[in-house]
């Protein structure tokens, strides 16, 4: 039996996130595939959301719980800064994925790629409410990394690990392509993140791949300037 068990559904990008952790400590893991809403769900996760770790008699819920569990109870490299500023710095940046990036970039790129392909009416009111959140968002990545490579200082950390499921996939719309074009640092970023062995033999990779099949209409709604 594997170190942990990861309960959802395999497509969640949260999912994806706690993957890369636990690759980047070294700590093997399986999934145990979840039913959205089922009994089996709910008695794991009140809220019915995924990720569910389970590492023997731990079960925990929530990413963030889930990710830094995982830093602090596996040998490996660190995946926080130790000083108080570089913590911070990270939960600063977990939350603003969490609150603003997800919310948004996870949106626009079922609204441009995945309802397209489904048949969906798409939203188009909020595809051009969007262009300046996304565009505050991927500005301040791109001064984030600008110095360092990553989101915090120098190395991984679990910041960045949280923000590749987003920007990797909202980079497969025009409009998100457009905006990593015009944002080098952001473009670099992503493109050293998708490097890491953590990445390249894990289930986001493969997710990626597949969903290169989604191509929707090619012509942006709005442009990155």
């Amino acid at each position: 039996m594997a170190t942990l068990i990861f309960h959802s559904m395999a497509g969640s990008a949260y999912l994806w996130t706690a993957m890369m952790a636990a690759d980047e400590k070294g700590v093997d893991y399986e999934l145990s595939d979840l039913v959205l809403g089922s009994e089996a769900h709910l008695r794991l996760h009140p809220f019915g959301k995924m990720p569910v770790m389970q590492h023997g008699e731990v079960i925990l819920y929530e990413t963030q719980a889930i990710t830094h569990y995982i830093d602090r109870a596996f040998d490996g490299p660190p995946l926080q800064p130790a000083d108080a500023l570089g913590q911070a710095q990270v939960l600063r940046w977990i939350s603003q994925v969490n609150a603003y990036v997800f919310p948004v970039m996870n949106r626009f790129m079922k609204e441009r790629l995945v309802r397209p392909a489904w048949g969906f009416e798409v939203d188009e009111a909020f595809l051009q409410s969007a262009r300046d959140p996304l565009r505050l968002q991927i500005r301040l990545i791109g001064q984030a990394v600008a110095d360092g490579g990553y989101l915090v200082g120098d190395r991984f950390t679990l910041a960045d690990a949280f923000l590749l499921p987003h920007l990797l996939f909202f980079g497969r719309t025009p409009e998100g392509a457009a905006l990593l074009k015009a944002t080098p640092p952001a473009q670099a970023w992503l493109k050293m993140m998708t490097a890491r062995p953590s990445y390249v033999g894990g289930a986001m990779a493969q997710a990626y791949v597949a969903f290169h099949a989604l191509t929707g209409d090619s012509a942006p709604v709005w442009t990155g300037d």
